[in-house]
């Protein structure tokens, strides 16, 4: 399916925050109407979904200060200069919950396109092995690490449990995925 830019044509476009992430303001028109958006300049990132088994996964917990809450997520960060995605996603595990494991490619997606341009790679790490000197978190995280049963982690999706929407979608990926190996040939 192709969408049209046609009627769309950006006005300006002005820097109002430096930092890990950029802050801007977008002037645009579309379909003859002139519109304004803050929009968050975020660098790609990966998500990783550590399959512990078929029927296991491993999951992390972590406190997030912009929701002033501990979620359960997977294991996921940004892609530092020069790296690509594959090797991003290498890192976060080991960093996050101090594994290694064979990564298959599952799918890209925008996280939050109506303001953000951050797009999370996502991975599935099998076969998996515990590191004997594990990498460090990055100063702010403070993490643990579990494992839960597939089935149960997809109904913590449904009950709120679970309310990071990235690891919602790799969950319901992953699973949907199952049984379909065909889906990781082609990535």
């Amino acid at each position: 399916m192709r969408m049209s830019k046609e009627g769309y044509s950006v006005i300006s476009k002005k820097v109002v925050h430096e930092g890990p992430v950029r802050l801007r303001i977008d002037t645009f028109n579309y379909n003859g109407k002139v519109f304004r958006k803050e929009v968050v300049e975020h660098s790609p990132s990966v998500g990783i979904i550590p399959i512990v088994n078929k029927k296991e996964i491993l999951l992390i917990k972590q406190f997030r200060h912009a929701v002033n809450k501990s979620l359960i997520e997977i294991p996921a960060g940004k892609i530092e200069n020069n790296e690509i995605p594959y090797e991003a996603a290498r890192r976060e595990l080991a960093e996050e919950t101090g594994y290694l494991g064979e990564l298959k490619p599952l799918t890209r997606c925008f996280l939050a396109p109506s303001y953000d341009t951050e797009l999370m790679h996502f991975f599935v790490a099998e076969n998996m092995s515990k590191l004997d000197d594990p990498k460090k978190m990055d100063e702010d995280e403070n993490i643990t690490s579990f494992v839960v049963k597939l089935n149960d982690a997809i109904k913590y999706c449904y009950d709120g449990t679970i309310i990071d929407c990235k690891t919602v979608t790799a969950i319901f990926l992953y699973y949907f995925a199952l049984g379909n190996e065909n889906v990781f040939k082609n990535n």
